[in-house]
């Protein structure tokens, strides 16, 4: 990807999100070629029932690799995903070779892009369908060998169940997560952390020597934000040494 604040911006929420329930890779390595993979996820236990991940949860019941792009993924560069996937793939079969467990079911890893939006006939070029009734709006899978699907951040619903997605989304999409990632209950699991990635991802914006407008109005938006949860902090403070 090539805004690096909005890439570590990613990586970071998925390390917050999945670390729990599993072990997280961030740009894990393809041999033989110096390639990774922007984020790997090993579930190691089953999810509560009760979670805070909504759609996130569906992708992770098997290894799962995440690819996410700031901008519209291109053709070449989902080819790239999709064979680096592959690679992974022959890696760990190899691996349950050299171990001798090929009495072991195999379980190979899952590959989700995330963009932001996606032409039709791109979709359309690699077999990609929307399996509404299953999965809903917004996401697509390419035929089963391929073992990849496709999340669209910006036709997804705006529900509880694909806020997190739509954090790595653009303009008012992710403004909008934004805003209810604020509202969140204060018991909310996730809350805090997901504010101090955005906090941490404002000053990488605005370290930027060259900053787009709409990069600009989203460092507005999460400075806004930011004075917010100082001025939450100072009431509960209050309240604490009134008690």
């Amino acid at each position: 990807m090539s805004q690096l604040p909005h890439d570590e911006f990613a990586k970071n929420l998925f390390e917050l999100l999945l670390t729990p329930f599993g072990g997280v890779e961030i740009e894990r390595g393809v041999q033989p070629e110096a390639k990774a993979v922007d984020i790997y996820f090993q579930p190691s236990k089953p999810l509560p029932r009760e979670h805070d991940l909504g759609l996130l949860a569906r992708c992770i019941t098997q290894p799962a690799i995440f690819e996410p792009f700031r901008n519209p993924v291109g053709v070449g560069e989902m080819q790239m995903c999709i064979a680096k996937l592959f690679e992974i793939q022959q890696e760990l079969t190899r691996e349950r070779k050299r171990l001798k467990q090929p009495d072991l079911p195999e379980v190979k890893p899952h590959l989700w892009m995330l963009t932001p939006t996606l032409a039709a006939p791109t979709l359309a070029g690699f077999g990609a369908v929307n399996q509404l009734k299953i999965w809903g709006q917004g996401v697509y899978l390419l035929p089963t060998h391929f073992q990849t699907g496709i999340i669209v951040i910006h036709q997804l619903p705006r529900t509880p169940e694909t806020l997190w997605f739509r954090l790595m989304g653009k303009g008012t999409v992710q403004e909008n997560a934004i805003g209810e990632v604020a509202d969140l209950p204060a018991n909310s699991p996730y809350k805090g952390n997901a504010l101090d990635l955005f906090l941490s991802l404002k000053l990488e914006l605005e370290s930027k020597q060259s900053i787009e407008p709409e990069e600009r109005n989203l460092a507005m938006r999460l400075s806004a934000l930011y004075i917010e949860k100082i001025q939450e902090a100072q009431q509960v403070g209050r309240a604490e040494g009134r008690q």
